[in-house]
């Protein structure tokens, strides 16, 4: 029985805007629904904040290597 591999992929999407403080949850949208389209698995998603504020956000992918 051969083992199951897979590689991994981390995006970064920042808040946008004079305070940083805009998401576009279309463009997000967009990203994740091309992502999975490509046969990548979102498996984890990280608010980086300091003090209160959000920097940025990072979604971890997966999928399974052939």
């Amino acid at each position: 029985m051969a083992m199951r591999k897979f590689e991994y992929k981390t995006i970064k999407i920042e808040p946008q805007g004079f305070w940083g403080t805009k998401l576009d949850s279309d463009k997000i949208d967009k990203i994740l629904n091309d992502l999975g389209d490509q046969g990548w698995e979102l498996v984890a998603m990280q608010d980086l904040e300091m003090n209160g504020n959000s920097w940025s956000f990072h979604y971890t992918f997966k999928r399974e290597k052939i």
